[in-house]
């Protein structure tokens, strides 16, 4: 079964290969990571690297923020943005909407694949979806997902959105594996070294009702690093 792990950080990649990945999406939480992923993405491991700012990590933000992430992408078509998106529980929501923003901006213009972090915030981040043309937004990654039935719909029907997943132990966790396309899914270790990304296949799976899972959630995370 060939594995790669759609979200993980720069200080996880070495235990993320000791899985026997093929590959991983590193993705930064602020500006500071950016150089050494740059170095990590010319290393002879196989990653994928998204650069961006971390909603806990607004603070960090300095001026030119936005000139420096664009003109980084432009240096590699292969770059994405990210790890970018809207937190409730952490301070200075205005900042972080302003921050988000500008990120999905550069994204939009650049066409680059989105990965996402959302908690309690899908009614913000839903709004700011609506702003922009359906044609216009490029793949979105909604890591770790945990939103309810009635944004999970929204998403499908509405956006370019694939859904990954570290974790389906509980009934609610196993319910959006049911109601998500299969050619949507992707597994994540979201840099914890307990979360083995095997056994989260092997339980979608079994959930899907398809021994072909592996495959296609390979094929799946191809298509969002390939900017498809």
């Amino acid at each position: 079964m060939k594995i790669i792990d759609a979200h993980t950080h720069i200080d996880y990649i070495t235990p993320c290969f000791q899985q026997d990945v093929v590959a991983a999406v590193c993705s930064a939480r602020n500006e500071s990571d950016w150089p050494i992923m740059i170095k990590e993405n010319n290393s002879d491991k196989n990653i994928f690297c998204a650069f961006g700012v971390h909603p806990w990590s607004i603070d960090s933000v300095q001026d030119g923020f936005e000139s420096r992430l664009s003109n980084l992408l432009k240096t590699n078509r292969s770059f994405m943005v990210g790890e970018i998106g809207l937190d409730k529980y952490h301070q200075n929501m205005d900042k972080q909407i302003d921050v988000f923003v500008k990120q999905l901006n550069i994204a939009v213009l650049l066409k680059r694949s989105v990965f996402l972090h959302c908690v309690g915030a899908w009614d913000k981040i839903l709004h700011i979806l609506k702003q922009y043309k359906k044609s216009e937004l490029p793949v979105i990654v909604a890591h770790g997902f945990n939103g309810n039935d009635i944004i999970l719909q929204n998403l499908l029907d509405n956006y370019n959105v694939y859904f990954s997943f570290s974790k389906i132990d509980k009934p609610q966790e196993m319910h959006r594996i049911e109601r998500i396309q299969s050619d949507r899914i992707l597994v994540e270790t979201d840099g914890k070294n307990d979360i083995i990304l095997k056994d989260i296949i092997d339980k979608i799976s079994i959930i899907k009702n398809n021994s072909d899972m592996g495959n296609i959630i390979y094929n799946n995370t191809y298509k969002v690093v390939g900017n498809e």
